[in-house]
């Protein structure tokens, strides 16, 4: 875990260990609103358990598609971590 001086959360719950911008708050949600990806993992947990009930409800199937360790192998961690600081200060 690196400070990149922006909200470092030394108790971070995710589990991406490899994600460069882990427990920089900051960043990590300015990178996912950016990207309309998904949601920060530390959020996740607060709503699967409903959105896996409404999906049964309507005949849905929920799956776990979380990156592993091969994936942050191959990413490039060097332009997330140059992207996020640039965004952020732009914004502020």
């Amino acid at each position: 875990m690196k400070d990149y001086k922006y909200s470092l959360n030394k108790k971070c719950c995710c589990t991406q260990k490899e994600c460069p911008i882990l427990g920089n708050c900051v960043l990590c949600v300015q990178n996912h609103v950016e990207k309309r990806i998904h949601l920060p993992e530390c959020m996740q947990e607060m709503i699967r358990s409903n959105i896996k009930s409404l999906a049964g409800v309507v005949e849905f199937e929920c799956n776990e598609n979380r990156p592993h360790g091969e994936f942050w192998q191959t990413y490039d961690k060097e332009n997330l971590i140059n992207t996020s600081i640039e965004r952020h200060e732009i914004e502020t």
